[in-house]
């Protein structure tokens, strides 16, 4: 989820109907400039070049995750119709193809390698889930920062990674799925599986679960962590 403030203008945006790599494209209404969710920046018209900010928003999850959670939840339908029996997806994530064959030109990791990526420090960065999804990993970034990633392999796709940055001078530890957050040699928190959350003591990080082809088509050079 991207703030619609940058700087002092706020934006209205919409979908463009348009894609960049096999990605989606949107526009605001202020401007009329287009602007890359996989980028963070505004690809044409006035605001080309600048970048919007993450902010935390929703999570990916299945219905079934949520209700549990929130038992109360209304849903919206078309029609009276709620549910759709067979996802026109399934047939896009079971296929090896890209979006219309379109084809990664990094050839790193397989085109539809399934990643966790994000920018930090004007950098961009992948980890594949296959480093990570059997207990959670620690990663170190460019400023010494520890990165906490976290999925089951058991994970629908259509459930978001587990992703958090440790403050400065912190570390995560642990293995397995227990993990701690320590400083200094003191315990700050501890990671709870069933929540796959530290609690009030660091916030979530922001970065999309994607495809390979889709990320490094859009971002040369990505940084491959866990390799």
């Amino acid at each position: 989820m991207y703030s619609r403030t940058n700087g002092d203008q706020t934006f209205t945006f919409d979908t463009s109907g348009g894609l960049l790599n096999a990605s989606l494209v949107m526009m605001d209404n202020e401007t009329d400039s287009h602007w890359s969710i996989i980028t963070d920046e505004a690809i044409y018209g006035p605001a080309k070049g600048q970048r919007l900010e993450q902010v935390p928003g929703s999570i990916k999850t299945t219905f079934g995750d949520w209700k549990a959670r929130h038992p109360k939840t209304w849903v919206l339908s078309v029609d009276g119709r709620e549910h759709e029996e067979k996802s026109p997806y399934d047939s896009y994530f079971a296929s090896d193809n890209g979006f219309r064959n379109t084809v990664a030109k990094d050839k790193r990791l397989a085109d539809k390698e399934s990643i966790f990526s994000f920018h930090y420090q004007g950098s961009a960065y992948a980890a594949p889930f296959k480093t990570f999804q059997k207990g959670g990993r620690a990663h170190t970034l460019v400023d010494g920062r520890q990165l906490f990633l976290y999925r089951e392999k058991a994970d629908s796709s259509y459930r978001s990674t587990v992703a958090f940055l440790a403050p400065e001078g912190a570390a995560f530890e642990g293995k397995k799925g227990k993990w701690r957050m320590t400083k200094g040699g003191e315990t700050l928190a501890t990671f709870d599986v069933s929540a796959r959350s530290f609690g009030d003591a660091v916030a979530p990080f922001q970065g999309f679960d994607t495809f390979w082809y889709i990320w490094s088509l859009n971002n040369e050079g990505a940084t491959i962590l866990g390799k």
